[in-house]
């Protein structure tokens, strides 16, 4: 039997068979987070996430297609495994200046200790305006909400980039 894209459908693939490259086209400015943005997914029910919330997220830092900083590889595991790990950060705070989760000591040396990923300025408010399971498509276009003059690992210094952002779950500030 030959596998046809039209049968996709009927197979139960509801998502194209290739994703779409984003151009600098697609981005929409954005007043609230300050830099464009793509809205990938809408997200579902639930609060719209303002500064004070905690959120719990996922997040890639592209660069030319390449992915150089990735909460989905956070921590290394015994025999150079990767664990994913969310990223958990009070919005509208400096993100580089809240604590990374501390590694438990009952794993029994499981974990090697070693931190998460560096996110980039950008993310602390990047993710205003979304919901829980929201995805969007940041364009990092300012050097001081990125990796600045030093840059990171691939990223060169004063790059522009895409950083992608995925919620996981929204804490509402307490009144």
């Amino acid at each position: 039997m030959v596998f046809r894209a039209k049968d996709s459908k009927a197979a139960g693939f509801s998502k194209e068979l290739k994703k779409r490259k984003l151009s600098e086209g697609d981005y929409k400015s954005s007043d609230e987070v300050g830099l464009p943005i793509y809205e990938l997914d809408e997200g579902g029910s639930g609060p719209v996430i303002k500064a004070g919330d905690k959120v719990s997220v996922h997040f890639d830092v592209l660069y030319r297609g390449i992915d150089v900083v990735s909460s989905r590889q956070a921590r290394l595991l015994g025999g150079n495994r990767s664990i994913a790990e969310p990223f958990e950060f009070i919005v509208g705070e400096p993100v580089s200046e809240q604590p990374v989760k501390k590694i438990s000591e009952s794993a029994g040396g499981l974990f090697s200790g070693t931190g998460g990923p560096k996110p980039p300025p950008a993310l602390s408010t990047a993710v205003l305006g979304m919901k829980r399971g929201g995805k969007r498509s940041i364009l990092v276009n300012k050097p001081e909400l990125g990796y600045g003059a030093k840059g990171i690992q691939e990223l060169p210094p004063n790059a522009t980039f895409e950083l992608k952002v995925e919620i996981l779950t929204v804490y509402p500030k307490k009144a």
